[in-house]
């Protein structure tokens, strides 16, 4: 896949209901949820790389819905329904 940029990206599966985005995206945009009064890198509300794609609680993975964003060691991880 390509984002608005033209950058490739992929999702690649890390456990049976848990993915992560590869691929050159450079910057980050992170987010919690309403009423938050701080960023919980274990409980994100959603993700954005420069040019996308942005991803949040019910964005669709190989025909999975996210229910849970995290971030950790450099790394996205969405926990699939």
């Amino acid at each position: 896949m390509r984002n608005r940029y033209g950058t490739e990206y992929w999702f690649g599966k890390v456990g049976d209901k848990t993915y992560t985005i590869k691929g050159e995206l450079e910057y980050w945009r992170f987010g919690g949820f309403e009423g938050q009064d701080h960023l919980d890198a274990d409980n994100l509300g959603f993700v954005d790389p420069s040019g996308g794609p942005f991803i949040s609680i019910g964005y669709e993975i190989e025909g999975h819905k996210v229910k849970q964003i995290s971030a950790k060691d450099g790394q996205i991880f969405f926990e699939v329904e």
